[in-house]
């Protein structure tokens, strides 16, 4: 074979292959050297059919000797050549010692990934050139995919003895003890308390409830408190993101929304100074907004990949999931539940924090308790399957908006946690200016009151 023709050859290594078929015939414990080695790694088909077979042996506890093997593959038919057995034999007999075993192995092993490398490569020319439909942002992030499945699957992920795991948890329990938590904070402590510190990198956390029962606030509150520390991108499709930001100003301004979304006096001064400030405040923060309607997946995981790359990136909002379009199935439920496992999927691919909102049904406002529950959730129970973190967002004072006790007053009903326990969070909501804080003393009665003839606060 001259050059030319090695030239055009995929990139291989019968020697490396021969190396670790030997080895594995003629010393048997040699397979906790070849670490993650498959079939499909080998260039030649009669190579994969025999470590195949010799894995077959292997764990079934019998030899993987030359004559077992050869036995064991003309047994399952199909081998018509009767040179096989000297074959088997000139491999075994071409590997003197079983010490370069590991080293052929991963040689086998990274000739096969390059061989991967030239089929994706070509795969994405091929689409590229015939996209069938696809937009070109479709068919860049499915090659995205593709090259990224390769680089994960040299990731070996092996046994550790629980001592070994326990020390590192030790120590993450003597940071935590010690202020050093990776928990991200939500800028409202009796929030964190109940959240283990805070939220955290690949979680999903859906926010739900009724309209007008403050989860884009809060989730918005979270998010401003948050880009103090770390970098938010918001995706908003209900609000634009001139209301987007006119909320973050009432809310770091502590000016009233009413005001800073309408007209404001030349003469009155504490609201100007409130907006002065509130746009101080504001020019610090990591606090991006995308109001894209009805976002697809792919737009908000590129849009998402991009400013990471650019910016940095910690936490996702996205307001809200009933909004997203493009999703997999016909009905309405499916298609949401796809949304769901794709903000998981990409939390965990971009190690961020993402904070979905939802809408809850009307069964909770036609129970005598008002407050929701998990099955509340609109259109997909996939919703809290895929979730982490759910967090029910409750006012009281919007059934009964004449009580003077329940007058902002909060329920954050934490319904499902995987690593934490269930509860109430009761907080004090600032309608005006869109801020929320600890509430004072114990939860309200939920008893009726004569009226007090005032009017409902802000919600969203």
């Amino acid at each position: 074979m001259n050059d030319d023709e090695l030239a055009t050859l995929p990139p291989q290594s019968i020697e490396a292959e021969h190396g670790v078929l030997g080895a594995l015939m003629r010393w048997p414990d040699n397979f906790d050297k070849v670490g993650d080695l498959r079939p499909q790694h080998f260039y030649r088909e009669d190579h994969r059919n025999i470590f195949a077979e010799i894995v077959r042996l292997a764990e079934r506890g019998q030899s993987t000797d030359v004559m077992s093997v050869l036995a064991a593959m003309q047994a399952r038919g199909g081998y018509s050549d009767g040179n096989l057995g000297a074959y088997l034999n000139q491999i075994a007999q071409s590997v003197p010692t079983s010490f370069h075993a590991a080293q052929h192995a991963r040689i086998v092993v990274d000739r096969a990934l390059l061989r991967a490398l030239i089929s994706t490569a070509d795969k994405i020319v091929g689409v590229a050139y015939a996209p069938k439909g696809q937009t070109a942002d479709q068919v860049l992030d499915h090659a995205q995919s593709m090259v990224a499945g390769l680089a994960e699957r040299r990731v070996r992920n092996e046994p550790r003895m629980v001592r070994e795991i326990l020390s590192e948890f030790v120590d993450g329990i003597a940071q935590r003890s010690e202020g050093q938590d990776s928990a991200i904070s939500t800028g409202i402590p009796e929030l964190d308390l109940r959240l283990n510190g805070g939220l955290r990198a690949q979680q999903l956390i859906i926010v739900a409830g009724r309209p007008s029962m403050g989860k884009t606030a809060l989730s918005s509150d979270i998010g401003l408190n948050i880009s103090e520390q770390h970098s938010v991108l918001m995706f908003s499709m209900e609000m634009s993101s001139q209301e987007v930001s006119g909320r973050a100003l009432a809310n770091r301004g502590r000016v009233e929304l009413a005001k800073v979304m309408g007209r404001i006096s030349e003469h009155d001064t504490p609201a100007w100074n409130g907006v002065s400030h509130g746009c101080a405040k504001l020019s610090d923060v990591r606090f991006a907004i995308d109001d894209t309607p009805a976002v697809t997946l792919l737009e908000l995981r590129l849009k998402a990949k991009a400013w990471k790359r650019k910016h940095g990136l910690d936490v996702i909002i996205v307001d809200y999931i009933g909004l997203m379009s493009g999703g997999e199935g016909d009905k309405r439920s499916d298609q949401i539940g796809s949304y769901s496992r794709g903000l998981k999927a990409i939390a965990k691919e971009l190690g961020v924090a993402v904070i979905a909102l939802a809408q809850l049904n009307r069964k909770s406002e036609e129970r005598g308790d008002k407050r929701p529950i998990l099955s509340d959730l609109r259109d997909s129970g996939e919703i809290e399957q895929d979730a982490d973190v759910v967090l029910l967002v409750h006012r009281p004072e919007m059934h009964q908006p004449d009580v003077d006790r329940l007058r902002g007053y909060t329920e954050v009903l934490i319904r499902k946690q995987r690593n934490g326990a269930l509860g109430d969070v009761h907080l004090m909501f600032d309608g005006p200016t869109c801020r929320f804080s600890g509430w004072g003393g114990a939860p309200p009665s939920m008893a009726e009151e004569r009226p007090s003839g005032r009017t409902r606060g802000f919600g969203g």
